[in-house]
């Protein structure tokens, strides 16, 4: 199963050298958090960046596997290497989660916002009819519809264009059309990762269940850990898969 393998691959290069890749991943989470706290302009550049973010990755990847140290500093490699055309495939990512957005909101109506906002709070979920319900559940399968091919496009994209120095038109394309040959083990793949999420947060809900609440930062603090190690090896699941979807990453536009 290629699904399996990719994930496994990507395991094993986190535990070549698990702290790097930790304070890595730990440095872009800050990033995303900080600029998410300024309204508006804030997630608009963190999309944008969010590919050369990635190239970095990518970077770090194959110079692990070349026999060089990750370093924190392999975060930022991709302002270096095509970040012009890196920005544009985040051009293209954030123009289509707009457009998906809206025509989510526009489905969805009031009905949609009442849900999101529940959910962004916490709270229980509210009562909004059955006509409500059924536009919201109508507008989150047209948007799932939409993002799939959006996230298809991105996903080998930064890999595609730092790596094989394919410009940022064509890294969609390929990444697309790798994603469309290959939808078995994709499926395979982000099943596996959504399980392996599942049952990481399960299995740590039940070890912190025994830690006493007067020490509550531990659970904080594992909790954030637990997610860390979990974006880490699916970061790395991209290279992993990228080496195998497209020949050692020599594959041209």
């Amino acid at each position: 199963m290629s699904g399996w393998r990719w994930i496994v691959r990507a395991f094993r290069m986190f535990r070549l050298n698990p702290l790097a890749w930790l304070l890595m991943n730990l440095v872009l989470l800050l990033l995303g958090s900080a600029l998410m706290l300024v309204p508006v302009v804030g997630p608009m550049v963190f999309a944008l960046l969010t590919p050369v973010f990635m190239a970095g990755m990518m970077q770090a990847c194959r110079d692990q596997e070349s026999g060089a140290q990750v370093q924190v500093a392999h975060l930022f490699a991709g302002f270096r290497s095509n970040p012009g055309q890196l920005v544009a495939v985040g051009g293209v990512y954030l123009v289509g989660q707009i457009v998906v957005a809206g025509i989510m909101t526009w489905l969805g109506g009031e009905g949609l916002r009442v849900v999101l906002n529940t959910a962004l709070r916490g709270g229980p979920p509210n009562q909004t009819g059955p006509v409500a319900s059924d536009a919201v559940v109508f507008a989150l399968l047209v948007g799932s519809a939409l993002f799939t091919p959006l996230a298809m496009a991105v996903w080998f994209a930064p890999a595609l264009v730092t790596l094989a120095d394919v410009p940022a038109m064509s890294a969609l394309r390929l990444s697309m059309q790798a994603c469309l040959r290959n939808l078995l083990p994709i499926f395979i793949y982000s099943v596996l990762l959504v399980l392996g999420v599942m049952a990481g947060l399960f299995l740590l809900r039940l070890m912190l269940s025994l830690v006493p609440g007067a020490i509550a930062f531990v659970r904080g603090f594992a909790a954030l850990t637990a997610l860390v190690v979990w974006v880490t090896v699916t970061l790395i699941s991209v290279y992993t898969s990228y080496r195998e979807l497209f020949a050692e990453g020599e594959r041209r536009a």
